[in-house]
Formats: structure tokens, C-alpha cells, sequence
């Protein structure tokens, strides 16, 4: 009689004339490893289960979608441009620069519910370079630069004519990506 061991089982192979016959045993679990196999179970579910609301929907490519695409609709957009606008023709310079900041976020925002990887808005438009023309690539980039420029050097001063082009390459770049 031989033995074999393939996971959780045990064959006995039982030897004779012509014919082998066999039998299978299974491993009978202990209370103990039942117990801290459904304490490992719960753990599991635990943690994975903000994973599962967060990412819930599915395109028809089986890819997920962030939640944050239902807040980006043409209300939402048009909104927020509004808002851009607003603040632009105040015609402070502290409103030209929070201006320009909330466009480059409203073109996060929308990169973001795109599911556009990266942990930066850079590396975000890095990635979604496919999605734009490349005239509003370049224009994104551009408006993209002048806000980096605006809050990481604390003495450069924005001008307005300079802010103007950033929001106009921002829409450019936020147009294409809702069209």
C-alpha cells in the first residue's frame, strides 16, 4: 500500500493483480484552525470592504469607476467655470491666482473621475495625454506650469494677462475632455 499527499487530502493506493483501487480521505480541520480561519475570513472583509463601496461600478470594458463620476456633469463644470470666471473679472491679483488654482483643480477633478492614474495632477495629465488634442495638451500644460510657478515660488506675482491665458488654456483642456 502506498500513500500519496496532494493538499488536503490523502490517497491510499492499494495494490493488487490487475486493479488498483483507491481511496480518499480528507483532512478534518481542528476547532481551533476553524476558529482562526473565520477570524482570518472576517479580517479579510473588513478590510476589503471600503475597497468594494469605492470601487462598485464597472464600465462596459469591466474597468472600475471612481464614484467621482457621477459629480461630473455639465451643471458641475459649467458651475465651477462660472465660479473661475467670476473671480477673474473682480481683477485682483489674489483673485487672479485663486482663479487659476481652482481651474487646475476643476481639471484634476474631471482627470480624476476619468480614472486617469498618477499621483499628481502632473502625472495625471501625463497619462491622459491620449484624451486630448495635442494643442490642448500643450495648453494644459502650459496653465499647469504657471500654477506650479504661482505655489512653489512664493515670491512670483502674477499678472493678469498671464492669468487669462491660464484659465483660457484650462478651458480648452476642460473642453475637450467633457465634449
Amino acid at each position: 500500500m502506498s500513500i500519496l499527499k496532494s493538499g488536503r487530502r490523502k490517497v491510499y493506493i492499494k495494490e493488487g493483480n490487475d486493479k488498483m483501487s483507491y481511496r480518499v480521505r480528507k483532512y478534518h480541520k481542528s476547532s481551533e484552525q476553524k476558529i482562526v480561519e473565520t477570524i482570518l475570513r472576517a479580517l479579510l472583509w473588513i478590510i476589503s470592504a471600503p475597497f468594494k463601496l469605492i470601487f462598485r461600478n464597472r464600465d462596459a470594458k469591466g474597468h472600475y469607476q471612481s464614484s467621482m463620476q457621477t459629480d461630473i456633469g455639465g451643471d458641475f463644470v459649467s458651475n465651477k467655470l462660472s465660479e473661475i470666471d467670476s473671480l477673474m473679472g473682480l481683477g485682483q491679483p489674489s483673485n487672479f491666482s485663486r482663479a487659476v488654482l481652482e481651474a487646475d483643480k476643476l481639471l484634476d477633478h474631471i482627470l480624476k473621475s476619468f480614472c486617469a492614474p498618477g499621483l499628481t495632477m502632473g502625472d495625471r495629465l501625463k497619462s491622459s495625454r491620449k484624451k486630448f488634442s495635442p494643442e490642448a495638451y500643450e495648453a494644459a500644460w502650459q496653465a499647469h506650469k504657471i500654477r506650479n510657478e504661482l505655489v512653489h515660488n512664493s515670491e512670483y506675482e502674477l499678472m493678469d494677462y498671464q492669468a487669462k491665458s491660464a484659465i483660457e488654456n484650462y478651458k480648452k483642456a476642460i473642453g475637450e475632455l467633457i465634449r
